[in-house]
């Protein structure tokens, strides 16, 4: 298999792209003020569990809801 750029694109659309999402809610968790320690702990295990679709619901549904520490 040769190296072709157009092939690196799509692996980097695919794969990298998709993780930056994840990546913004893992170092924003942390940041974050939450009613209570335990949904902090829930939020992060789902983010790392479901990547994409976890970090997309912790924006969609809780981010707005907490404040920064």
């Amino acid at each position: 298999m040769s190296f072709n750029p157009f092939n690196m694109l799509i692996v980097f659309v695919l794969f990298l792209i998709p993780l930056l999402p994840t990546l913004w809610a893992i170092v924003d968790l942390p940041k974050r003020r939450f009613s209570r320690t335990r949904w902090k702990i829930i939020w992060f295990a789902l983010v790392a569990t479901f990547p994409l679709f976890g970090a997309i619901a912790y924006f969609a549904l809780v981010r707005r809801h907490t404040e920064p520490l």
